[in-house]
């Protein structure tokens, strides 16, 4: 990966605690009011990663109820008891005895999500031949890949794959159309390979320290002027990414500062690094930042050694992981509901692999193969995917075994049936042979219509500049705009409204009079966001676009 290739935002956590959000614009609706299927609110979706680095031992997060006794056999010192105060939590007895699964205690706030249909279990999820070298698993997982020749080197994460299909020249070039980075990532100083892209330029920023005034001042004090001859060498690389850092910076961190200070948290959250996190995430949703991909970050899940004290399986290092993945993702979904942004946000955990059956004789466990996943939101499909794996048929050195879900069919299902990838997005995020294979994650009042899928975003169009000739107002509007111009001849045009991705909700052809004109249109039935309003007509001068945001006052 070219570090260069990554915009990276960085001040150390410990001196700049976060704070961020945004302005209020309800971003890119799509209201469909010419289709037959209602698209409202399917271009403000967002999905939030929450990476556990370094392999999550899925064998104590998730418990198999109906196999505790072989369990326990496999760990003597470090299983979660069936019995008394600190037992597992039985989290759905209505299942087949097969699917029971009991929660970590430490897990206990995920309780009431899933109580309440806000949460799926994915079972055994992996690929064939797991590889266990984190850096390894790690790029597997975000680049797409897997332990196949032809896929266990893809230069490119999935992540950067989809939003430069879908958002084309958008990346890394704050522009009217798209103010915002498309995908952020925060937690981690290394730049993630999932957004990691052919080109030149970024489909994310790193926000890793959570400070919108400090990170700007931080990178810009690198200082001097840029150096017009890099050398060709990794010294080279190095200097060359400084500078293209700065540059970044200077991009966003206006607009990032800004939408961070006009947004708000209506929760209290957790003192905990992941909670601050998504904290940062729910308050730049809510001050209208259009990201459409989140990355979070929590560490420490290498559980080598001491991964439960000696004579108390529910308390040490695990215990305290599994505490703030639950209290902060509670909060994060609590904060939104709140804020009335539930319905628009997705969350999903991953970890690079899980850890092997058998305890080792350091109260802790090795690196490992399945793992399961969780799912969060209001617009998820609640329930456990799967069933528990079969502790009794461990492959080589006491390894699970039996992939149930393909990481990418996860991942498959969530951009097509939340965020709206067109097959042909797909095939670009090289997804397209899981197609067939998606999950019902998504629940069915919420999965996306085909009809409805976002391919391209239409600001690619060399047409859609914004043209001056033409004036557009009210703007923003609530009710009613008109568009204006001048015309030397009488013609024929059609004056059509289109949402960022390039869904026509409004058409309808005018006829135009030498001199000024005035076209006045009903915008009362959109939804609060952005649009395009194009006008094209016979001759240069009755074509143009101007950007036009609805609001309600």
């Amino acid at each position: 990966m070219k570090r260069r290739d990554f915009f990276k935002i960085s001040t150390p956590l410990a001196l700049s605690p976060f704070l961020l959000n945004g302005i209020p614009l309800n971003a890119f609706a799509t209201p469909g009011l010419l289709r037959a299927m209602d698209c409202t609110g399917i271009s403000e979706r967002v999905l939030v990663l929450v990476q556990l680095r370094g392999g999550n031992d899925g064998l104590n997060t998730i418990i198999p109820i109906d196999q505790y006794s072989t369990y326990a056999n496999l760990r003597p010192t470090i299983a979660i008891p069936d019995t008394g105060t600190e037992s597992y939590i039985n989290l759905d007895n209505t299942l087949a005895v097969e699917d029971q699964i009991g929660l970590h205690p430490s897990l206990a706030p995920l309780q009431s999500m899933y109580d309440d249909g806000l949460m799926n279990v994915l079972q055994g999820v992996g690929y064939q031949d797991m590889n266990r070298s984190h850096f390894k698993a790690t790029d597997l997982w975000f680049s797409g890949g897997d332990s196949t020749p032809v896929n266990n080197n893809i230069p490119t994460g999935w992540i950067g794959r989809y939003l430069d299909h879908t958002y084309p020249g958008l990346a890394g070039n704050p522009n009217p159309f798209m103010p915002d980075p498309l995908g952020i990532q925060l937690g981690d100083p290394k730049p993630s390979l999932g957004f990691h892209t052919e080109g030149e330029h970024a489909t994310s920023i790193n926000l890793s320290g959570q400070d919108p005034a400090g990170f700007f001042n931080l990178v810009s004090e690198i200082g001097g002027l840029p150096i017009d001859n890099v050398p060709a060498s990794h010294y080279g690389e190095e200097l060359q990414y400084i500078m293209n850092t700065e540059q970044s910076v200077s991009q966003y961190s206006e607009r990032i500062t800004n939408v961070f200070n006009a947004g708000t948290n209506a929760k209290t959250y957790p003192d905990l690094r992941l909670a601050a996190q998504l904290k940062t995430v729910a308050r730049l949703i809510s001050g209208g930042s259009q990201t459409r991909i989140f990355l979070a970050t929590i560490g420490g899940f290498d559980t080598h050694i001491l991964q439960v004290e000696f004579g108390t399986p529910t308390v040490g290092d695990h215990a305290n992981l599994m505490a703030e993945v639950a209290q902060s993702i509670k909060a994060f979904h609590e904060d939104l509901d709140a804020l009335g942004l539930g319905e628009r946000v997705m969350t999903v955990t991953l970890s690079e692999f899980g850890r092997k059956a058998t305890e080792n004789a350091n109260f802790g466990t090795d690196h490992g193969s399945l793992a399961p996943m969780f799912v969060f939101g209001k617009g998820v499909k609640g329930g456990v995917s799967g069933t528990n794996v079969d502790l009794s048929n461990l492959g080589p050195n006491d390894q699970l075994q039996g992939v149930q879900y393909d990481y990418r069919q996860v991942f498959t299902s969530l951009l097509q049936d939340w965020l709206g990838a067109s097959d042909d997005a797909l095939v670009a995020t090289k997804f397209d042979p899981f197609v067939s294979q998606k999950i019902p994650l998504v629940s069915p009042n919420h999965v996306v219509d085909p009809d409805c899928y976002i391919s391209v975003l239409t600001s690619n169009d060399s047409e859609l500049v914004e043209s001056a000739h033409l004036e557009l107002y009210p703007n923003p509007a609530s009710h009613r705009a008109t568009l204006a111009f001048d015309l030397e001849r009488p013609q024929t045009a059609t004056l059509s409204i289109y949402t960022i991705e390039g869904q026509v909700v409004h058409s309808q052809l005018h006829q135009l009079m030498t001199g000024y004109n005035e076209i006045e249109f009903d915008v009362s039935r959109l939804a609060t966001g952005a649009y395009f309003v194009k006008l094209m007509g016979e001759e240069a001068e009755a074509k143009g676009v101007r950007k036009l945001i609805v609001e309600r006052r």
